[in-house]
């Protein structure tokens, strides 16, 4: 194959790529959302859990931080820790957005992660100690990407997986910012999933791996109208 075949080959398959996202921002533009689910724990009793919660694994509960109500994980035992919460989702775009507070003790990190479509449905992890972002479905990495992350602040997550009515493919969108400023969009990650998005619940996880507590807080689940 000549050089000149290579470089037409690499132009229509970057303008393909390009146009797909072009088409999938139309619809995202297009998507009005309903609100379905939000947890902001104010109302639940410390050292409890909401009731719709299945846990998998790991000592969570509701605790008071400093005035604040929020969800906290023990840092020992280290291990995979996680929780199921909301309603299962079947069909249409989803959001899931979510608060965080992590630790770190040396070079090591406390990880958060989550899934939209249950176990194994599309998953993020986040990384802070190489500063990337990774997604997996059904335990296989399909995308990943830098992101920027503190371990000392409260960060804010935005998944929303929009699929495109015209096929089978889904628009995966991750938005992340500093829960202190409104408007701090730190990171946007977008890739296209050539799969419609899998039915079942959302799911969040934490890794201590800092051996520190872990937060959550201000969940909220969106779905399309």
């Amino acid at each position: 194959m000549s050089k000149k075949t290579l470089i037409l080959i690499l132009f229509y398959c970057m303008g393909t790529w390009m146009l797909q996202l072009i088409l999938h921002a139309k619809v995202e533009s297009d998507v009005k959302w309903t609100t379905v689910y939000e947890e902001n724990f104010e109302s639940q009793e410390e050292g409890t859990i909401p009731k719709d919660f299945f846990v998998l694994d790991g000592e969570f509960k509701v605790i008071s931080k400093k005035g604040r109500k929020c969800l906290s994980l023990t840092g020992n035992p280290v291990g995979e820790h996680g929780f199921l919460f909301g309603p299962r989702y079947r069909e249409g775009s989803i959001s899931l957005s979510f608060s965080c507070l992590g630790a770190f003790k040396s070079r090591r990190h406390n990880v958060f992660a989550g899934a939209l479509g249950g176990m194994r449905g599309l998953a993020f992890r986040i990384n802070p100690s190489s500063q990337k972002v990774l997604f997996s479905k059904r335990e296989e990495q399909i995308f990943g990407g830098d992101i920027n992350w503190s371990s000392s602040k409260w960060m804010k997550i935005q998944l929303m997986a929009i699929p495109d009515p015209t096929s089978k493919q889904t628009l995966v969108n991750l938005l992340v910012s500093d829960e202190s400023f409104s408007d701090s969009l730190l990171q946007k990650s977008k890739f296209i999933l050539d799969e419609p998005l899998a039915s079942g619940r959302s799911l969040l996880w934490g890794f201590s791996y800092a051996g520190e507590q872990m937060f959550w807080d201000n969940l909220l689940i969106r779905v399309s109208n």
